[in-house]
């Protein structure tokens, strides 16, 4: 058998292994990746807690441009009204719109790095983020529940209903956190 017939026949034999693994691997990385539509680490549909309210922000998801982490959600219409309004000077409402844009992101790293330091920030909203956020959750009026976000320039109306978040958007209607939709409204 001439060299080259050799060379392709164990190429052939090598091959179909390889192909097997490749696609076995594919399918298992396919089957890891987080949902893109839910909470990133557990699945859940809403943010929400239970007990006390100190720690309901440690397992939230991810909220991002890029990625498909959530970018059109009402996640990401409450994050905003973190970044825009109640923690941000200037007050910029007319960016509360529940789509994570390149706007947010840039708003994101700047409150990352007042917040949590320069090194933290990366304009992404994970878990850290979330956990340093949630340590300004408020009850005022001393019933065990969360009342508020307490802002640096402004306060934003927070509760939690049956474990779930709700927040009144920029018209004050008010919304559940919800990671799979958006129905927060500009002004």
């Amino acid at each position: 058998m001439p060299p080259s017939t050799r060379i392709r026949t164990g190429l052939r034999r090598a091959a179909t292994p390889l192909t097997a693994m490749v696609l076995a691997l594919g399918i298992s990385v396919a089957a890891a990746a987080p949902a893109s539509a839910a909470n990133s680490y557990n699945g859940n549909q809403f943010m929400e807690g239970a007990g006390t309210f100190r720690d309901d922000w440690t397992d939230e998801g991810i909220v991002a441009e890029f990625g498909g982490y959530n970018r059109n959600s009402n996640v990401t219409c409450l994050w905003q009204k973190i970044v825009f309004w109640a923690d941000s000077s200037t007050g910029h409402r007319d960016q509360i719109d529940g789509y994570f844009g390149h706007n947010t992101t840039l708003a994101t790293h700047a409150w990352q790095s007042q917040y949590m330091g320069p090194t933290s920030a990366d304009g992404v909203v994970g878990k850290g983020t979330w956990a340093a956020a949630g340590t300004r959750l408020r009850d005022t009026d001393g019933d065990g529940t969360v009342d508020k976000y307490d802002g640096r320039y402004r306060d934003i109306a927070i509760s939690r209903v049956n474990g779930v978040y709700h927040f009144a958007d920029a018209a004050g209607n008010d919304r559940t956190a919800n990671y799979n939709g958006r129905t927060c409204t500009i002004i």
